[in-house]
């Protein structure tokens, strides 16, 4: 719906109060929230990504895999995962609420560079590199080698990150900057996954991508329109070689309470996210897995699980 003739409905004083809402960050860490630092090792930090989407009914065995990792103690230490829902599975019958085209984008330049054969869902890019778990390995695996150190200094919502490479790199790296939502649920009305209450961890909200030569980078932490009913926030940032999506180095945690119940109250709603024309588009390195992790059912149901190839 055009927006537009809404409104010019609108009173002057709803439209004064929107405009100031329009100058708010929606979701954000603000001035008086402790500081934060979060750092790599020297080693390289596995960066698990998974394309999913709510309305593929292969995905939930998969996502369950992924939400697994919220009780591992090497979250954030070996381990960074990403959940990108995408959207090309949204005309059967189920639109999800956290797809985004650009994470759609972001799937094919992986199969431009040949990271995986294909794109489908449920979809693993591990390290840059297209994995499924199975019966017989659930770890991942990778990680370790010498990559170089990535921190990020949060001050209020002011970020500084630097990244010193142990390898040769060109001389730009790309940043990105991610903030996740974790303990989201969906109760799904239509579609493939009809009548089934989804839960969701590490949900791409909101990704800044920034470009340095010096690998020192300044930002604020990325606006997201989503989500109110998110538990806690978490931001993670991984950099890579220009043209390359495979990560260099990642590292990332858990943003304050504090920082997470402020930006609730400061959430614009959808439609005035809409209104003001926000743009979601700008927005021990051995240890093995413990047993808990391994979640031997979900693993089950992934091996047997159907991948559904995007026609």
């Amino acid at each position: 719906m055009d927006p537009s003739p809404i409104k010019l409905l609108m009173s002057p004083i709803r439209q004064f109060l929107l405009s100031l809402l329009c100058t708010m960050p929606l979701v954000a860490p603000v001035a008086g929230a402790e500081d934060l630092r979060f750092s790599s090792g020297s080693g390289q930090t596995v960066l698990i990504e998974l394309f999913t989407s709510e309305g593929c009914n292969s995905c939930p065995p998969a996502e369950a895999y992924l939400n697994q990792i919220t009780g591992s103690p090497l979250l954030w230490k070996k381990f960074i995962p990403v959940a990108f829902h995408v959207d090309y599975w949204d005309y059967l019958g189920w639109k999800d609420r956290y797809a985004h085209p650009a994470h759609t984008q972001r799937q094919h330049q992986y199969a431009q560079q040949r990271s995986v054969r294909s794109v489908y869902t449920p979809a693993f890019i591990v390290n840059g590199q297209g994995w499924r778990p199975s019966l017989s390995s659930g770890d991942p695996g990778g990680g370790g080698t010498p990559a170089g150190v990535l921190t990020v200094d949060l001050k209020g919502n002011q970020l500084e990150v630097t990244f010193k490479p142990e390898n040769a790199v060109s001389k730009t790296l790309q940043l990105n900057l991610a903030v996740l939502g974790m303990g989201l649920s969906t109760r799904i009305q239509n579609g493939e996954n009809a009548g089934r209450q989804s839960p969701h961890e590490f949900v791409m909200l909101a990704l800044k991508q920034m470009s340095s030569d010096s690998g020192r980078w300044r930002a604020v932490v990325p606006a997201t329109e989503q989500d109110r009913t998110a538990q806690r926030l978490a931001l993670v940032a991984w950099v890579n070689q220009p043209g390359d999506l495979t990560p260099l180095q990642a590292t990332g945690g858990y943003l304050p309470e504090s920082a997470t119940r402020v930006g609730k109250e400061r959430q614009a709603s959808p439609e005035q996210v809409r209104n003001c024309h926000v743009d979601r588009r700008e927005k021990s390195d051995n240890a093995m897995m413990t047993p808990d992790f391994h979640a031997g059912r979900f693993l089950a149901a992934l091996d047997m699980t159907t991948y559904s190839e995007l026609p």
